[in-house]
């Protein structure tokens, strides 16, 4: 049945329910407009039908919830009472958990899921605020599983006019005529375009300042924080349309390429290495030292030596950070204090990457091999040998560990066997990087070509086109999208299921790109012009709950 705009209700002269003064869409599709007869039967009458406002109120939102996207916007524009339920927070938690391509914290999923053996309830505005209605079946049902969190499961209360605030953040009011007005058109206006829901989401979602809610959960006025807690500070719920907005926001400045750019310097010589999280990034040089540097200041707070070398490769996690230098060897450092905990030798030339597990340290080298460590012990436990020319990268997940080399190879190895597993050819010069996630694997190459192969059957399954000059360094960690940097002096980011470059971001570095990470919200390259180059798209947004 095609889909109409229903106008704004008002309370009809039916007891406990809503009549419609204005036209109604009738079933073929066409608008009909008011009479006595429409009056007389508010639900049906000749061929004109509006189901969902005389449903209660959870049966409607079992129909609503597996709308997706562009339908919920066509619901916001349909009436008053439509639009509360494409409000409702359980529909933007499912929404949001839909993507693909986003995550967030598991605790925050897991939130609001059941309280006693039942669901959790989302927020339904006291009478007289700006999302209630007159419908009876809606205000009556306040024990209903959608419906508002008890009182006694409230972070606050604030008076009788109140909208309460329960496990889950609510339906922060939105006036209708600009839901209705502004989805419809900007949904026409950018008919076609993935960037369409970003940009009708504004209208849909914007929180209301006006609500006396919104002090109760922020030091802020109009301030809407994107998770709530009860009061022993325990997680109790989010507010996921407001989640849905500055992901869907975040997703439209990588698609323009809008970022704020920040460069750091502080090296005396060439970027090799680098790695980061929300609270640091860790660099490393040609002038032997590591550097661990505030993500949010910039502002550089330690700097550790212990290599006779340039620093080439560096990898890190919660605990630990193991490096690879020119000199030959491995050092596994304490990432808290600084401290070297151990040097792993034997290698014969260069440490040019490494990798590590809980149990296992890999690293590979200039001299052509593979070696696998104890971690516990930094015991040598083996060393795999099979490629021709120097082991530029290498990977570990799981049991696998998967190099790259000059001799234009990449290999897959069992880490506790040290067999070979499958050999991967395709290039035709010598690899320089390479990224697996165990399923993916992305390489790189002299060849100018970014390779995307399936790690199972050994079949390549796209090949990226666009740089101009050696691929030096990826990161992948899954999904769709994948980061370069060339020593065509270029980052550019990818589609590496489509094969289109997404993003090219040039006239940033002076000399070539030696590594690159990304994350949700940013990019961080290295380069011998001895700069470290963060590309910000989240700054301004509120990313605190989005991984």
């Amino acid at each position: 049945m095609p889909v109409g705009i229903l106008p704004p209700v008002s309370p009809g002269s039916r007891p406990g329910a809503m009549k419609r003064k204005d036209s109604f869409v009738s079933a073929n599709g066409r608008a009909g407009g008011s009479s006595s007869a429409a009056t007389a039967s508010p639900i049906f009458t000749d061929g004109r039908l509006d189901f969902l406002t005389y449903l209660p109120y959870e049966i409607a939102m079992v129909i609503v919830i597996y709308a997706d996207f562009p339908a919920i916007t066509t619901i916001a524009q349909v009436s008053r009472s439509w639009s509360r339920f494409a409000r409702d927070n359980a529909v933007w938690r499912r929404l949001f958990l839909q993507q693909p391509e986003w995550r967030t914290p598991k605790a925050l999923v897991a939130a609001g899921r059941t309280v006693g053996g039942r669901r959790r309830r989302f927020y339904q505005g006291a009478p007289g605020d700006a999302t209630s209605t007159n419908n009876n079946n809606n205000n009556n049902n306040s024990n209903n599983t959608l419906g508002v969190a008890t009182p006694s499961s409230s972070v606050c209360t604030s008076g009788a006019n109140t909208p309460r605030i329960g496990d889950d953040f609510g339906n922060y009011g939105v006036a209708n005529d600009s839901v209705a007005n502004g989805a419809r058109q900007l949904l026409s206006s950018y008919s076609g375009s993935s960037l369409r829901p970003a940009i009708a989401l504004q209208h849909m979602v914007a929180p209301s300042p006006n609500l006396a809610a919104i002090n109760c959960i922020s030091d802020e006025p109009g301030y809407i924080k994107p998770v709530a807690v009860d009061l022993s500070g325990r997680l109790v719920g989010a507010n996921w349309n407001y989640l849905f907005q500055q992901r869907l926001e975040l997703d439209r400045r990588w698609a323009k390429g809008i970022s704020q750019v920040h460069t750091i310097t502080g090296h005396a010589d060439s970027v090799y290495c680098v790695q980061y999280d929300g609270d640091k990034i860790v660099t490393g040089s040609r002038d032997r030292t590591i550097k661990i540097w505030d993500s949010r200041t910039l502002q550089c707070m330690r700097t550790l030596t212990g290599h006779e070398a340039s620093v080439l490769c560096l990898k890190y996690d919660s605990t630990t950070m193991v490096t690879g230098s020119s000199d030959s060897s491995v050092i596994v450092w304490d990432l808290a204090s600084g401290r070297p905990l151990q040097k792993l030798v034997s290698h014969t030339a260069g440490v040019l990457d490494v990798a590590f597990s809980d149990n296992h340290i890999v690293s590979c080298s200039k001299d052509c091999t593979i070696k696998v460590w104890d971690r516990a012990t930094g015991k040598l436990l083996r060393t795999m040998v099979g490629h021709r020319g120097p082991v530029n990268a290498v990977q570990l997940h799981g049991d696998r560990i998967v190099s790259a080399s000059g001799d234009s190879l990449i290999k897959m190895w069992d880490v506790k066997t040290g067999s070979l597993i499958r050999t991967f050819a395709g290039h035709t010069r010598g690899l320089a990087c390479v990224q697996f996630d165990g399923k993916t694997i992305v390489s790189g190459s002299s060849d100018q070509l970014i390779k995307v192969w399936n790690s199972e059957s050994g079949q390549c399954i796209q090949t990226l086109k666009g740089h101009k000059d050696l691929v030096r360094t990826l990161h992948f960690a899954g999904g769709r999208r994948a980061v370069s940097g060339s020593y065509d002096q270029t980052v550019k980011v990818w589609d590496i299921v489509t094969g289109e470059c997404t993003l090219d971001l040039k006239d940033v570095h002076t000399s070539w790109v030696f590594d690159v990470q990304f994350s949700t919200s940013r990019i961080v390259s290295t380069s011998q012009d001895q700069k470290i180059v963060v590309w910000d798209f989240g700054q301004g947004l509120d990313l605190t709950n989005i991984d």
